[in-house]
């Protein structure tokens, strides 16, 4: 009877503590993945949303460098899981500046590209812009690191040519 009574007030509390912190910080990302978009006032000046990462607490325009004045701008709209253009050609050394469009009333979205440490965050509606620069011919994939984006279709690549 005592063992039970003691594994009912371990679940209680347990329960408690992860309603207080689902809670304090809305949707929580996967057990264990460090991912998960949070809702409220928790960083002043971050706005509505907040991306917490297994790097750290991102706001927008995160990994990315300000947009290069002459620049080429390539605008990529992300609308219901997808990206418009999909292919985004670029020659070694080129600066380009890429322009996020959020077009979803209800979605964050965000373009990642881990070759090339870039990291574009919207809003939605919100448009956001940085800038890349490639120093390596290859393909560099690009897609929604949100939860469930990526495998819904939000990818792309980058093509760097000679």
């Amino acid at each position: 009877m005592r063992n039970r009574m003691v594994w009912g007030v371990v679940l209680i509390v347990v329960g408690i503590v992860g309603l207080l912190c689902v809670g304090r910080t809305g949707w929580v990302g996967a057990p264990g993945s460090g991912w998960g978009w949070h809702r409220g006032p928790m960083m002043p000046g971050f706005g509505r949303y907040h991306m917490r990462g297994p790097w750290g607490w991102q706001g927008r325009g995160a990994w990315a460098l300000p947009p290069v004045a002459g620049a080429r701008t390539v605008e990529i709209v992300a609308t219901d899981f997808s990206f418009s253009p999909t292919e985004i050609p670029v020659k070694v050394g080129e600066v380009v500046n890429l322009s996020l469009a959020n077009k979803d009333d209800d979605s964050v979205h965000d373009i990642t590209v881990p070759g090339l440490r870039v990291r574009l965050v919207a809003l939605p509606g919100q448009t956001v812009a940085g800038a890349i620069r490639a120093d390596r011919p290859g393909t560099y994939e690009f897609f929604c690191s949100i939860p469930g984006h990526r495998e819904s279709g939000m990818v792309g690549r980058i093509v760097v040519t000679p």
